[in-house]
């Protein structure tokens, strides 16, 4: 074990070398003697790809599927600009149709990506590099071939002000050559980092020829140009859009689409809130919805289109990491910086008291920030991720390696009361002390927070932490916002507490995007994903461990080894499971009009475009016509 931990040590290491080389800029990475080249159809980070060479389709989809029809679906919130680019404005969902990337993911795996735009890759052992062999068939929606200056453009745009999905390819690429006619080679800031390409594989192609006459980095209503299946068609801005699919879509036989894509119209209606987006469904006025409460659920048992079968519900399962939901507490406040701090405040949630009243008992917590994922910690740190922890014992909670982490319980008054005893006392032994029933903070201030959130419903389920942190003698100000105003107090991290449904989506490989949600660098970026403003060497450490692992148990280790220096140091507090149904599923309520594959993706069900289903003639028939009219 000493020399395993004394090799880990050195990979953090070099990670860490390599963090302060992002930091400083790109370098220059040699091509030369890099080992023999491998070239193939489909990459996998780890692992090997699950479908051979000439494969025909992906399993969860019906190749036969026939094509046709209209796809409603009921967004909460508005959008103000129809660039997913950039950071100024807010786009509607879905636009990511519009655009193809080098590789297309599977749904069924969790490292596969297989030929789309690149109709091959060749890179050496050590992925110093990869050369992209675009097919000669990839167009734009304007007919214009897509060029390796087209990926070139793509790349060097990532170094503008774009949204975190693209920011992360900047950290990923040195630099760019153009090699022939169809290929462009993208040299890694690092070598044998297998999760650096996934990066560049999944970015959003844009369109140099069309960017030079439009700006990249402004919100505009002007539909952009794309390669994807579907194009931007009729809408009207801030309430519905409508996407068209594209009859002449270069790759629609490719077999990473083939079965999928099935609609021709895709239509996005935007309502004011959960609530209004509810009622439209049950009137008819969407399709399908993904089940985020189920406290309705007895009293929509008895509506005549559940009795008669026309509206189905059902369970999907999924094996992504499931997302979290908590309060967010932004350690970049003075009085947050503080863990004890944070701790005290993670006893005036009750869990229990809401899951009972609010939730119906149907919602389970989560306990981890990787929940329904390999990289979940449990227990006590063993192996692998022990050494790693090891490596950075100095800079962790110790009781990290002597007790695994818990959340507190209550439920009733007595355990209510005990916690909040408990949490007074942390908050006088931090050197905070109580006058007229308020906290004073250091300076002998009384302590205010802001707890802010996306929508007025959240009211609820945050009454009685607010309550309980009033015992506390801490004063939480509620207050939500609409879809662009909340989005600007996230850019700016303009808030104390944070209730955002949902954050931190889990990755099945994890890469520089982690970075961006819990990296030390990201704390001090704007308009990145650190929502809580982490600053731990320790985190820090296990990303570089993931980011330079050989292997997946290493991946799987320092992820593991973050989730547990994450919970010790209470940045977030849990709140309720995303979806009422047990962790691995997901319930979605629909009208019985279409057919679908006997298989389901597992991985990123597609709610938003569900993109292998098709209209089923006859289902859709004993559906009442007054649902579109």
């Amino acid at each position: 074990m000493a020399s395993f931990g004394a090799g880990i040590g050195a990979r953090i290491a070099r990670g860490l070398c390599l963090l302060l080389v992002l930091a400083l800029g790109a370098s220059r990475v040699s091509a030369q003697n890099d080992g023999p080249l491998i070239t193939s159809y489909g990459y996998a980070a780890f692992g090997k790809l699950k479908y051979p060479a000439g494969f025909r389709h992906f399993d969860y989809v019906n190749p036969n599927a026939p094509k046709g029809g209209t796809y409603r679906y009921a967004n909460t919130g508005s959008y103000d600009s129809l660039n997913l680019i950039n950071l100024l404005g807010t786009p509607p969902l879905g636009m990511v149709m519009i655009y193809d990337t080098l590789l297309r993911r599977s749904s069924d795996e969790p490292a596969g990506r297989y030929a789309l735009v690149a109709q091959s890759i060749t890179y050496p052992r050590n992925l110093a590099w990869m050369d992209f062999h675009l097919d000669p068939r990839a167009r734009w929606h304007d007919g214009k071939p897509i060029t390796p200056e087209d990926v070139i453009f793509t790349i060097d745009a990532t170094k503008g002000l774009v949204t975190p999905g693209m920011k992360r390819v900047q950290t990923a690429v040195a630099r760019t050559e153009k090699r022939g006619p169809r290929t462009v080679r993208v040299y890694f800031t690092a070598k044998n980092s297998p999760t650096l390409p996934v990066t560049v594989m999944d970015m959003w192609l844009l369109p140099k020829h069309y960017y030079q006459k439009h700006n990249l980095y402004a919100a505009s209503l002007e539909r952009p140009l794309g390669s994807g299946p579907y194009k931007v068609g009729k809408f009207s801005a801030g309430r519905w859009l409508e996407f068209e699919r594209v009859r002449d879509y270069w790759a629609r036989d490719l077999p990473v689409n083939k079965g999928r894509q099935n609609f021709d119209i895709i239509r996005h209606d935007y309502y004011r809130d959960g609530t209004i987006a509810n009622e439209a469904f049950l009137a008819g006025n969407s399709d399908l919805k993904f089940e985020t409460s189920a406290a309705r659920w007895d009293t929509e048992a008895g509506l005549p289109a559940f009795r008669s079968g026309q509206l189905r519900r059902e369970n999907i399962p999924y094996s992504n990491a499931a997302f979290y939901v908590g309060i967010v507490m932004n350690t970049r406040r003075s009085f947050l910086s503080d863990r004890e701090v944070r701790r005290a405040l993670m006893l005036a949630y009750d869990f229990e008291w809401s899951r009972r009243v609010l939730l119906k008992g149907h919602h389970g917590r989560l306990p981890n920030f990787f929940s329904n994922s390999e990289f979940a910690s449990s227990g006590l740190p063993t192996g692998r991720e022990l050494a790693l922890l090891n490596t950075v014992r100095d800079k962790v909670p110790p009781e990290l390696f002597t007790r695994p982490s818990s959340l507190p319980v209550a439920g009733n008054w007595a355990n209510r009361r005990a916690n909040l005893i408990k949490g007074a006392q942390i908050l006088r032994a931090a050197g905070y002390r109580m006058a007229g029933g308020r906290l004073l903070d250091r300076q002998g201030k009384p302590v205010t927070l802001q707890l802010i959130t996306y929508s007025p419903l959240i009211d609820r389920q945050v009454s009685l932490f607010i309550e309980n942190a009033k015992a506390l003698g801490i004063a939480v100000n509620y207050r939500s916002y609409d879809t662009a105003q909340f989005r600007m107090k996230l850019r700016n991290y303009d808030y104390d507490l944070l209730v955002n449904i949902p954050m931190f989506p889990g990755y099945e490989t994890p890469s520089y995007g982690m970075t961006l949600m819990w990296g030390s660098k990201a704390a001090d970026m704007p308009q990145q994903l650190n929502y809580p403003g982490v600053r731990n060497p320790a985190a820090d450490a296990m990303l570089s461990a993931m980011l330079t692992a050989p292997d997946r148990e290493t991946t799987v280790a320092a992820m593991r080894a973050l989730d547990r220096i994450l919970l010790w140091n209470y940045y977030a507090i849990p709140m309720h499971h995303n979806y009422p149904a047990p962790i691995g599923q997901m319930p979605i309520t629909y009208w019985d009009r279409f057919g679908k594959p006997a298989k389901q993706p597992i991985y990123n069900f597609p709610f938003s475009t569900l993109d292998t289903w098709w209209i089923d003639p006859a289902k859709d028939a004993r559906i009442s016509r007054g649902r579109y009219q």
